[in-house]
């Protein structure tokens, strides 16, 4: 045959056939390779994500008070994969008041002040009165004192400040679940500036207590659950709405009865929650 067709036929034939496996003693050695590559990278991203790496970044501080200490505390401790380093129970006081406090050290690159006033406001009754106190041990299931987010400066004085403006707006606390002839119940908590007041820890039986106790810490929330659960869950409503989704194949008319959320992009809520406005 001649040599011109020899060496088409000699490609032709290293493309269809399979390429001898390597021996197992290399097989072995490259999965070893492959292997220690894999917990190289896997120790380079814990190492990342660790808390000593979080706390090699700058740190913020907030104090945020909304009753018992005890259960305040671990809804904030839940966020700590989005930046929160350390979360400590204590108070404020000045001029003889004292406020319950959770004192609470973060990354701000990763989690703004808005946003951290985000899971707060979802954590706590902001139409509560300091008469009327938060959720707690006692009788009547309620802690007397104020909710109060501390401004350390003017930025988050003015953040906080519209955050609950905005909250107000949003109509989310109604005496009823309809959106007509209900009252809007007022925001009671309270947006202070830190100037003058005295951090004191609390003692350590105090801090993480929900860890070590955890059926009281359960037994404790039942009240602060339900009211959330109340606040921000969707309901069915009668009311009738004029509608006109045509252009986008929707119905189009007069249509009664709707699921509403409470908490929505639509009344602004939902952006003070998010830390988004």
């Amino acid at each position: 045959m001649p040599a011109a067709v020899l060496a088409p036929l000699a490609v032709l034939a290293s493309l269809i056939t399979p390429p001898l496996a390597p021996p197992k003693q290399q097989l072995s050695r490259q999965f070893q390779f492959e292997r220690r590559d894999l917990a190289a990278l896997a120790a380079a991203a814990m190492l990342r994500s660790s808390p000593a790496a979080a706390e090699d970044a700058p740190l913020a501080v907030a104090y945020l008070s909304a009753g018992d200490t005890r259960l305040l505390q671990p809804a904030i401790d839940a966020i700590k994969y989005l930046g929160v380093v350390k979360t400590t129970a204590g108070s404020l006081a000045r001029d003889g008041e004292a406020v319950p406090a959770l004192k609470v050290e973060y990354v701000p690159q990763k989690l703004p002040f808005k946003k951290l006033l985000g899971v707060f406001w979802r954590e706590h009754d902001p139409t509560a009165t300091a008469e009327e106190g938060q959720f707690g041990e006692t009788k009547d299931g309620r802690v007397p004192g104020p909710a109060v987010i501390w401004a350390s400066d003017v930025a988050e004085q003015s953040a906080a400040e519209r955050g609950r403006t905005l909250l107000q707006q949003s109509g989310l606390f109604r005496t009823g679940k309809e959106q007509f002839g209900d009252l809007v119940k007022p925001i009671a908590t309270e947006v202070r500036r830190l100037d003058g007041w005295q951090w004191a820890e609390a003692p350590d039986e105090l801090q993480g207590w929900y860890l070590s106790n955890e059926g009281a810490y359960k037994k404790l929330r039942l009240r602060r659950d339900k009211f959330l659960q109340d606040t921000f869950k969707p309901y069915k409503t009668t009311e009738c709405r004029q509608v006109d989704e045509s252009a986008s194949g929707g119905p189009k008319g007069v249509i009664c009865g709707f699921v509403i959320f409470p908490c929505s992009d639509d009344n602004g809520c939902r952006a003070v929650t998010q830390g988004a406005y």
